[in-house]
């Protein structure tokens, strides 16, 4: 039966009215309510200089799961849990301790972490820089932001959390106890026919290794080390993006970082932390690549290199600086993300919960510089940052903010540039807040 012309009326009001609130939700979301954008002089949170003799300690704890299943953390939903673990998940802490100089360095069998949790750690141990080794299939639910849960870690539950930061605790708190002079060392080597650009045409294959060695307490020991000395602990960066493990996986795994560690512990090379340096866009070729075959690839190569002999006197001063720097974060854009027309509403989605600010550090061991920054770095932004005198990248440290790339291929959606959440900026902000303390 045909609607009446009034029917028709009240029909034709009724859609109206039900457009115009449609278009009044997409006007008022896509005002610009985030915060970053406003730009700040950069601010030197902590700054610590010291030459002097240094004192190592190292520790790891492992973290103890509170209960399963849990979620396994590196994926989008929806996500496989696990109810048992191939490997321990482990904090390693390696403390460094000199003459107005005191810093805990972290290495963590996890995806990543926020900087509220680390702000948490700090309370409690003072300055730190913790850097996950970004395994795809560890532990989830331990990270408090809600952006984090629903991209990749899982619904938050508080014993999870405890778990990791306990961990992370006792590590640091046993390193302490076991400090002792040491000897600084490092070197690089080239990774050959491992990993391939996953997008651009860059790649970082440079290993670089930084090893402190003890001292020996009498003569003979003293002699027999002059060849072999050993090794307290050591950092491994490199460029390999940890996806080794099917994200259909149901046991919880360090990826090839972890077994690597343990490789190497076990060879008696001291306590390993394995940090990722440009890892934005490293993908693991291997042929047939597995965690165990790929950590095996790297600890053979580790060991085919030539031992070095000590470059000076045992327990000679060292020259260390290491800063930590708040710098205002560009605005929000994620027209590379999603259409142009919800671009505004992306913006104000993506940001709740993000700060207008982030932190970055700047740690100088001898003649090693590294640039610490929560970002997903890039090899073509890794080179940017060097170039700058910035040092060597350190991806994803002390938080996660997403991807950093150059601001050309911000502007030609190239590279990484799709997973970084900022305008293309980004980079030279960066650039500009470490080179205010750094020069």
């Amino acid at each position: 039966m045909p609607l009446s012309a009034s029917n028709r009326l009240k029909r034709s009001r009724l859609w109206m009215m039900l457009l115009l609130l449609l278009g009044g939700i997409y006007a008022l979301a896509s005002l610009p309510l985030c915060p970053q954008g406003q730009q700040k002089p950069p601010t030197v949170l902590a700054s610590q200089t010291s030459t002097a003799v240094l004192e190592v300690g190292a520790a790891k704890a492992e973290i103890l799961i509170p209960h399963w299943p849990v979620t396994v953390a590196g994926y989008g939903p929806v996500r496989a849990n696990a109810s048992e673990q191939t490997l321990p998940l482990y904090a390693r802490a390696l403390v460094l301790k000199a003459e107005g100089f005191s810093l805990s360095l972290l290495s963590l069998d996890v995806l990543m972490v926020s900087a509220g949790f680390v702000e948490e750690l700090q309370k409690q141990v003072g300055e730190v820089l913790v850097v996950p080794v970004h395994s795809h299939s560890s532990i989830g639910g331990f990270d408090e932001r809600w952006q984090a849960q629903v991209a990749a870690m899982g619904r938050f539950h508080a014993a999870q959390h405890q778990a990791v930061l306990e961990a992370c605790l006792q590590a640091v708190q046993e390193a302490r106890k076991n400090l002792q002079k040491a000897h600084f060392q490092w070197e690089e080597s080239t990774l050959e026919n491992m990993t391939a650009p996953r997008s651009g045409k860059q790649v970082d294959r440079r290993l670089l290794r930084l090893w402190w060695e003890g001292e020996a307490e009498g003569e003979a020991e003293a002699e027999a080390e002059k060849k072999h000395p050993p090794t307290l602990a050591q950092i491994l960066l490199l460029s390999a993006h940890p996806t080794l493990v099917k994200a259909t996986a149901t046991q919880l795994n360090p990826d090839y970082p972890g077994e690597l560690a343990l490789l190497e512990e076990k060879a008696g090379r001291g306590l390993t932390l394995v940090w990722p340096s440009a890892v934005a866009n490293a993908r693991i070729v291997f042929p047939e690549a597995t965690p165990q075959l790929f950590a095996q690839k790297l600890h053979e190569h580790l060991l085919s290199l030539a031992p070095m002999e000590a470059s000076g006197p045992k327990a000679a001063p060292v020259e260390m600086h290491h800063a930590r720097i708040r710098f205002s974060l560009p605005a929000m854009d994620t027209s590379r993300l999603v259409p142009t027309f919800l671009k505004g509403p992306a913006n104000n989605l993506l940001c709740r919960g993000i700060a207008a600010e982030a932190e970055l550090s700047v740690l100088r061991v001898g003649g090693v510089q590294l640039v610490a920054v929560p970002f997903e770095v890039s090899a073509e932004a890794a080179l940017a940052l060097e170039e700058a005198g910035l040092g060597r990248s350190l991806s994803i440290a002390n938080d996660y903010l997403g991807y950093l790339e150059t601001a050309d291929n911000v502007d030609n959606s190239a590279g990484e540039s799709k997973l970084q959440y900022f305008d293309k900026s980004l980079l030279g902000h960066l650039i500009q807040a470490a080179q205010a303390v750094t020069h």
